[in-house]
């Protein structure tokens, strides 16, 4: 299954810069400080006519944004990139994944207009304003009310990502009706896989001080636990079991995808795209170690498959050349981690 010559999904990160602290996102610790990599890369309307040809984009199906670090309504250019994508393209699925806990009520009725028919923002809303902000730190729960509420009126279609966690697992069902009410489209319930077998994770302050835990949810919400932190991280023959196991359907392929990060950075998918840049995490938590494992394994194959990037050039012009003409190898054999990861079965 070689990578497609032809694209018709791109999944775009628009900025790099965030104004949540959600603790258990790679762009800071634990919810406190941002890592020094994150929040300085900001893709511009003009840089984006430059990498993107009109003529590429009108052939696209799916354009969204979302990314690894950053939330796409905070890039300066947001708006003006998705009016002309849909000038461009009448046809395309526009989509947005946001916090929408920033800008105003007049911006998020003109994106109404700008997005057009097929079209959808996706609000990440973990439950009511007590219980969302314990994840969602740094963001203002009647602000993204207030901006969805507006969005919907405006013609928009909004839906909720919500998270799961123990300390809102029991308003889920009341959660759910009351967001239908309001006008979403529909509410994404789901847990998230990133606490392993941890029954808590350690929520820190700006100074790296202790403020709280994160429980999974332990009812119907409960996370299903396939392996141990401990025994990945410290035996090299159980992470060999996995990926001589695994069946990898490379889903850059079947979707005929190419992710875009806030540098220019070509990659087949959003997950190579965030190890690619991640500098190495400096706790001692198993979850932190296996991280730098994950991120290690993908920055060293990517150094010798090549990473491309637009400035100086445009997308038309590399995927029409030999852009990863050998990444099918990573599928097979000594199959990649993140190919594994977020592919494999």
């Amino acid at each position: 299954m070689a990578y497609p010559k032809h694209i018709t999904d791109v999944h775009i990160e628009l900025t790099d810069k965030c104004q949540a602290a959600c603790p258990m996102c790679a762009r800071n610790h634990n919810g406190g400080a941002d890592r020094e990599f994150v929040g300085q890369h900001d893709i511009t309307l003009e840089q984006f006519q430059e990498w993107f040809p009109d003529e590429w984009l009108a052939n696209l199906e799916n354009f969204f944004a979302c990314g690894n670090y950053g939330d796409p309504i905070i890039a300066r250019d947001c708006l003006e990139i998705f009016e002309h994508v849909r000038h461009v393209n009448p046809t395309a699925r526009l989509a947005i994944h946001t916090n929408g806990s920033a800008r105003s009520i007049q911006w998020w009725e003109r994106l109404a207009k700008v997005m057009g028919k097929y079209q959808e923002v996706i609000f990440a809303v973990d439950g009511y304003a007590d219980t969302h902000v314990l994840y969602r730190r740094g963001t203002d729960w009647h602000k993204i009310m207030e901006n969805a509420q507006a969005y919907i009126e405006a013609g928009g279609t909004a839906d909720i990502d919500c998270l799961v966690f123990e300390h809102n697992q029991h308003e889920m069902e009341k959660f759910r009706e009351d967001m239908l009410s309001r006008g979403f489209r529909k509410v994404n319930i789901k847990s998230t896989g990133r606490f392993y077998d941890m029954t808590e994770f350690p929520v820190q302050g700006k100074s790296g001080n202790f403020e709280y835990n994160l429980k999974p949810a332990t009812n119907e919400f409960k996370p299903v636990t396939v392996l141990k932190l401990e025994e990945i991280v410290k035996d090299i023959k159980v992470w060999d079991n996995i990926r001589a196991n695994a069946t990898i359907v490379p889903k850059c392929v079947n979707r005929h995808e190419l992710y875009v990060d806030a540098r220019g950075n070509l990659f087949p998918c959003c997950y190579v795209g965030s190890d690619w840049v991640e500098q190495p995490l400096k706790g001692i938590l198993p979850i932190q170690r296996l991280r730098n494992q994950l991120v290690e394994d993908t920055q060293t194959r990517f150094k010798q498959l090549g990473v491309p990037n637009l400035n100086g050039t445009n997308v038309q012009e590399l995927v029409a050349g030999t852009l990863w003409d050998d990444l099918e190898t990573q599928w097979q054999g000594n199959k990649a981690w993140a190919c594994v990861k977020a592919c494999g079965s």
